[in-house]
């Protein structure tokens, strides 16, 4: 529960982020292209709110392009006071003024629907403070854990597994065996004879697989895998760090609910290689 809650928050995070730089973006045009409030809610000078009816600017004064119109209102967040627009000057709310026009006091639903604006706006700002704040923090644990970035720690957690082991396409602990041996995989499957860059995706199996393989075969479970490679056949090289040359290592492969054994091509210091006729879970055992 802990990694689905750092997960969704860092998904927030990266989504308030880009919608950020495409509001700054659609701004800028929307100034240039037509001279008017953008679709965005913002201004040249800050942020623009529906007041009911009319517009409420909150930042700095709004200019000759920002489509102010009578009755629009300005709050000034430099001083913290709110005029409305009479046609021609700003005026303080509920006060006369020396012109043909008069500003009038803002009825009950009108101060209703700028309190609950203003109320929304707060609440998004603070949303998206502690979003940022989360994805801060969500990196520097990703850096302190070995990863590169709260992306892949993500990632890798979601396949439990250790920056280690999603960097280097390997599984090194597995449930259910005390000291597994390492398993991983560089690439350059040989497929139809010829060597190619195509790479085998090694990942971590539930522990029902280390159970079901003990009770079906002989020999000490060295570790058990799922192995994914874009080809029917290949020949797959793994690296298995502790395996001496010519030792006794088999594997089997789970198909169709069985264990059925694999042809081991060559085993050597620190390698095993196998010829596998389809992509799925293999165990590795010594004798």
């Amino acid at each position: 529960m802990k990694t689905m809650r750092k997960y969704f928050a860092f998904v927030l995070a990266m989504g308030l982020m880009l919608s950020s730089m495409t509001v700054m973006a659609e701004e800028g045009n929307d100034t240039q292209e037509s001279g008017s409030v953008s679709n965005e809610n913002k201004y040249s000078g800050g942020t623009v709110i529906d007041a009911g009816g009319y517009k409420q600017f909150e930042g700095s004064m709004p200019g000759s392009g920002d489509n102010v119109q009578k009755g629009d209102y300005w709050w000034n967040t430099a001083t913290s006071t709110m005029k409305q627009w009479n046609g021609s000057a700003w005026v303080a709310v509920g006060c006369d003024d020396n012109s043909s026009s008069s500003s009038r006091s803002l009825s009950s639903e009108e101060k209703a629907a700028i309190a609950a604006a203003k109320e929304k706006a707060e609440a998004e700002r603070a949303a998206q403070a502690e979003a940022s704040r989360e994805a801060v923090r969500m990196e520097a644990e990703a850096a302190g854990e070995g990863f590169e970035n709260a992306a892949h720690m993500q990632y890798a957690q979601a396949a439990n597994k250790s920056a280690g082991e999603y960097y280097n396409n390997a599984v090194l602990t597995a449930q259910g065996i005390e000291e597994a041996t390492p398993v991983a995989q560089g690439g350059n499957l040989v497929v139809d004879g010829k060597v190619t860059n195509m790479t085998a995706t090694i990942s971590k199996v539930p522990v029902s697989f280390v159970d079901s393989v003990r009770a079906a075969k002989e020999g000490t479970v060295l570790n058990v895998v799922d192995v994914q490679f874009p080809s029917v056949e290949a020949t797959i090289n793994f690296y298995m760090p502790g395996v001496t040359d010519g030792a006794a290592v088999t594997a089997v492969q789970y198909i169709d609910g069985a264990w059925a054994d694999v042809e081991v091509e060559e085993v050597r210091a620190d390698h095993v290689v196998l010829n596998l006729k389809s992509n799925g879970i293999v165990a590795f055992l010594s004798k």
